[in-house]
């Protein structure tokens, strides 16, 4: 799915890979995709898509439910992807901050459940990585910018009987939500009580009268 044209279907071949249908074999997977055979969306996300990229690229087609292992926390599996689109598992970040439950169907709701079951649909017609983009209002205020990376789980033949969808999300405030803040913090501030100015702890020792005077009569004197 490329983020500037979300109708546009990415070819398999423009990012390095068989042809749906065709066995993907260890020998026969490409090598790592250089930055221009990716979209955009996963190149700016370096760190969890990108990993668990690399991970499916490098996985023998029965082991990349394994491979994938490492990222459940921050996933969803869901199965049917091209029907019902049943989620048959969730991470627990994941069903906490959105409310995915598993064993529930993907709805076509606007947000993020939209761009899931659309993510799902593309990778259920070419097995391919499919990263998308979406934007969350939170009801406290907050809004939540969410990358995501769909990929095919074989299964039984099937190239992409299950899909994987790691998520990455970074929380924005809004403006009425950052007003709000400010003045909840400048009612906090003013209700703090000054503290009393705390004492030099290494004072300066005046100079007395007499050991002025006599600095001034020696260098009178010399």
């Amino acid at each position: 799915m490329n983020p500037a044209n979300p109708g546009y279907v990415i070819p398999l071949r423009a990012l390095g890979m068989h042809d749906a249908g065709v066995d993907r074999s260890a020998l026969d997977r490409p090598g790592p995709l250089r930055e221009d055979q990716v979209p955009r969306s996963v190149v700016v996300e370096r760190r969890l898509t990108n990993r668990a990229l690399a991970a499916w690229q490098s996985a023998h087609d029965d082991c990349i439910a394994a491979a994938l292992a490492p990222f459940f926390d921050d996933s969803i599996v869901v199965s049917d992807p091209a029907g019902r689109a049943i989620i048959e598992s969730v991470g627990g970040p994941v069903s906490a901050r959105f409310g995915l439950i598993a064993g529930v169907a993907l709805l076509r709701d606007p947000g993020l459940s939209e761009e899931l079951v659309a993510a799902c649909e593309l990778v259920a017609l070419q097995p391919m990585p499919i990263p998308f983009e979406a934007s969350v209002n939170d009801p406290m205020g907050a809004q939540m910018l969410v990358r995501g990376l769909a990929l095919p789980l074989p299964e039984a033949g099937d190239p992409a009987a299950l899909v994987q969808i790691v998520l990455s999300w970074r929380e924005v405030l809004s403006k009425s939500a950052a007003k709000r803040l400010r003045a909840e913090l400048a009612s906090a501030f003013a209700q703090v009580q000054r503290l009393p100015p705390v004492a030099d702890p290494f004072p300066r020792r005046p100079r007395s009268g007499a050991a002025l005077d006599v600095f001034n009569r020696t260098k009178i004197a010399e």
